[in-house]
């Protein structure tokens, strides 16, 4: 399946239907505490559930997009790894069961310029609504451009994700990440 960017998207599952947008953006974050209290205050505000992720570390809009509907899963079928959905937004996206490691592979840092945001919603005109405030709030400039693969983010995501010379002779890049996604259901 093919994504195109600043995409939202409707998934069904065992979570019933949800709608799940994913964009990225160039901005600045000053303080990181202070940029997810205030998401916090969206999501609540709009009643969706967001992430903002280190753009740097994802691999595309597709990325996101299966992180997402493995993150509704896990949480609808109680195979979840954190209470809340928002944190196993970001387990997922960092196939990383342990949220301190997640928060570190792909969580957004102080001085980040470069974002990746997903939000979760019941329909579109919500999620997108959501999304437009995020981006109003936070001063962030859309640029989905940000969530491509490009040759300086390749080494950064290799050392991330641990991907080797050998997996990359036998799956493109993108796959390899995705397939990551993926086996963290059987990591539990």
């Amino acid at each position: 399946m093919s994504f195109a960017r600043g995409t939202t998207i409707e998934l069904r599952g065992p979570f019933g239907r949800r709608v799940v947008g994913a964009a990225g953006g160039r901005g600045m974050v000053t303080s990181t505490d202070e940029f997810l209290q205030r998401l916090a205050a969206v999501d609540q505000a709009m009643g969706t559930t967001s992430q903002i992720f280190d753009a740097l570390q994802i691999a595309s809009t597709e990325h996101l997009v299966h992180a997402a509907r493995s993150a509704l899963i896990a949480h609808a079928t109680n195979n979840n790894f954190a209470s809340s959905l928002g944190i196993e937004l970001m387990c997922w996206t960092a196939a990383e069961r342990q949220i301190g490691r997640a928060f570190e592979k792909v969580g957004v840092r102080q001085g980040a310029r470069e974002l990746a945001f997903l939000v979760v919603g019941t329909s579109r005109v919500q999620v997108k609504t959501a999304m437009a405030k995020i981006f109003h709030e936070f001063a962030v400039e859309r640029d989905d451009k940000v969530l491509e693969l490009r040759q300086g983010k390749l080494s950064i995501m290799r050392w991330t994700f641990s991907i080797s010379p050998e997996e990359l002779k036998v799956a493109p890049f993108e796959k390899l990440i995705l397939e990551r996604v993926a086996l963290l259901a059987l990591a539990k």
